[in-house]
């Protein structure tokens, strides 16, 4: 049984950012008692706590915390592991793989943070940034 959440957001492209009726900057979490499936987007930060299956896009920042499941491709500007990962990670400015994450997939990004404890199985490609 799978449970759904949604989170209304809107994008600010004078700013570059997304934000909440309010104005305030926008993150989304998905709870450690939800599972879901599809493709998620977005332009704000993304906290998954749950269990998702699918990929990911986002504009601002990917965290998958520890004892969290993502069977997908992430794709962001910054990717934060904790929990186990299964699939491609790229990031634009940064990735850090805490000692908490299991991952098995690539990963692409210009900077990248593993650390102790981590387990990775794949590639790391690291392309320079424009300068």
């Amino acid at each position: 049984m799978a449970n759904t959440a949604s989170s209304f957001q809107f994008f600010d492209s004078k700013n570059n950012q997304s934000s909440d009726a309010a104005g305030r900057a926008q993150q989304t979490v998905i709870g450690s008692d939800v599972t879901l499936k599809g493709t998620l987007k977005g332009a704000g930060d993304l906290v998954i706590a749950g269990v998702f299956e699918g990929d990911i896009a986002s504009e601002g920042r990917v965290t998958v915390v520890a004892g969290a499941s993502v069977v997908g491709a992430i794709s962001a500007a910054e990717v934060i592991l904790g929990g186990r990962v299964q699939g491609n990670s790229t990031a634009s400015k940064a990735l850090t793989l805490l000692s908490t994450a299991e991952v098995r997939g690539d990963v692409s990004t210009p900077q990248i943070v593993i650390e102790p404890g981590a387990t990775f199985v794949g590639k790391c490609s690291m392309p320079q940034t424009a300068q």
